[in-house]
């Protein structure tokens, strides 16, 4: 069998596992109280949009890098402003998707769902009558009771 030879090694602070080592002062291993900031997402207006799309179109002039070169001082990808040309020319690029229009959008469309739902509902229930009614003048010519001449004697009783 082959022994294996625990290594023990020293803690830079002398603390032995969870405990503190004899002669360690109480405050020795504080947190570092720096606080790490979150960098936040950047949201790009229309407005920013349509300025880069058309300081790229003047830029395109020049060539020599001059596009490469303002979109690494503007933090942005060719790609990203490819997408927003194209958006540009369907006519999507007109407003931001955030926004009280588009929770307007939810509501309208949650309102049009339950309408749509309740008229499947009614449509279903037309054809049920629909049905009744066919199977009832079914019967009744079977039966060869006339429809007519039923409803004129309960008028005179």
């Amino acid at each position: 069998m082959i022994a294996i030879k625990e290594q023990v090694t020293a803690t830079p602070t002398g603390t032995q596992g969870a405990r503190r080592a004899t002669g360690v002062p109480v405050g020795a291993e504080r947190p570092d109280p720096e606080v790490i900031a979150h960098p936040k997402r950047r949201r790009l207006t229309v407005g920013y949009k349509l300025k880069v799309i058309n300081t790229v179109e003047e830029l395109r002039s020049q060539g020599s890098g001059a596009i490469g070169a303002y979109l690494r001082k503007e933090g942005l990808y060719y790609a990203t402003v490819h997408k927003w040309v194209q958006l540009r020319d369907k006519g999507l690029l007109t407003s931001n998707k955030t926004g009280p229009r588009q929770q307007d959008n939810r509501e309208l469309h949650a309102q049009i769902a339950k309408l749509k739902r309740k008229l499947d509902q009614t449509e279903k229930k037309l054809k049920k009558t629909e049905l009744i009614v066919e199977l009832q003048k079914k019967l009744s010519s079977l039966l060869a009771i006339d429809l007519c001449e039923s409803n004129g004697n309960r008028d005179e009783n």
